[in-house]
């Protein structure tokens, strides 16, 4: 019963990333009324939801029923630097929320739940409804920039001249990346829409952005690739046609690095089997063991030289063409 009410208690957490409660809370304690007026809420519903968030530790709340900061509601705050407010809101609430309602959808049919919901995929959904895919990508923004500082520190890779950041997002991987490299240089490459944004601050920096379509072809003439959090949104044919463009462009021997959640050989408690639920719900695409990865590389030209784990939920798969 714990586990099947769990929902309720993630639901709550997003009623607080929701509202921005954090942000209304002080390290004094406040009475609900206080905290209902900075969040526009009814004081004794606000209260009931603050009772269920202290229960759990998220809040404090004293004798008085005063309610105050944690670690973990600090955590919530907008402007915490590693703040998780905005992908709790968006991944536990809005369109993957009811996405995995559908999920009986991708276990009958084995296709992405998220599909039938919204009458198409997740990438066409988002180019149809651009705020959502502001707010997605503000979201996987914030979590991602705070797992960078952990994958960077955990391994070095080998020194490089020109990386190429294939779906690299707004470039905080290949920026940190370039700072262990002072003499190198880098391309962060994806959709227009996602680069666009970014270009205007790149000027005077070693980094340019290229937009295009991975599917067809990236920037050449990399002796490094990157590829963090891309493999694992699609089906083993197209993350191969994936590594097929990057082997087209890639230098002899270049190498590539993939940061991804790699499984264990064998089920064991880890976060990453619930994300490749997540996948199959919102994608089709899964997260993937050292073996698969090993197939899709050999596929595609190129051989798997060593995965290192890190004090995230990614490991650092790295390739070397062949």
């Amino acid at each position: 019963m714990q586990i099947a009410t769990g929902l309720w208690l993630s639901r709550a957490l997003w009623a607080a990333a929701r509202l921005r409660l954090a942000d209304a809370l002080e390290e004094e304690p406040l009475p609900a009324e206080v905290i209902g007026a900075r969040t526009g809420t009814d004081p004794d519903s606000l209260r009931r939801l603050l009772d269920a968030l202290a229960a759990a530790g998220i809040v404090a709340c004293n004798a008085d029923r005063l309610y105050s900061h944690t670690a973990l509601s600090r955590l919530l705050r907008s402007d915490h630097p590693s703040s998780p407010r905005a992908y709790v809101e968006i991944m536990f609430g809005a369109e993957p929320y009811a996405a995995w309602g559908a999920i009986e959808t991708s276990l009958r049919n084995g296709t992405p739940a998220f599909d039938g919901q919204y009458g198409m995929p997740l990438l066409d959904y988002l180019q149809v409804h651009p705020e959502s895919g502001r707010r997605l990508d503000e979201a996987m923004g914030a979590t991602t920039r705070s797992m960078e500082a952990a994958l960077l520190g955990a391994h070095r890779l080998p020194p490089f001249e020109r990386a190429i950041d294939v779906g690299g997002g707004r470039g905080s991987l290949l920026s940190g990346l370039l700072q262990q490299q002072p003499a190198a240089r880098g391309i962060l490459f994806d959709l227009e829409e996602i680069v666009a944004p970014v270009r205007p601050s790149l000027a005077g920096t070693r980094m340019e952005a290229v937009a295009g379509n991975f599917f067809e072809s990236v920037p050449v003439g990399g002796d490094l690739y990157l590829l963090k959090l891309v493999l694992h949104a699609w089906a083993d044919d197209q993350a191969a046609e994936i590594l097929a463009s990057i082997r087209r462009a890639i230098l002899p021997g270049g190498r590539l690095a993939i940061f991804e959640t790699v499984l264990p050989k064998r089920v064991q408690p880890h976060p990453g089997y619930l994300m490749d639920l997540n996948m199959l719900v919102m994608t089709g695409g899964r997260e993937r063991r050292a073996s698969d990865f090993r197939n899709l590389l050999e596929q595609t030209g190129f051989a798997l030289d060593k995965i290192t784990p890190t004090p995230t939920s990614l490991s650092i798969v790295e390739a070397v063409a062949v």
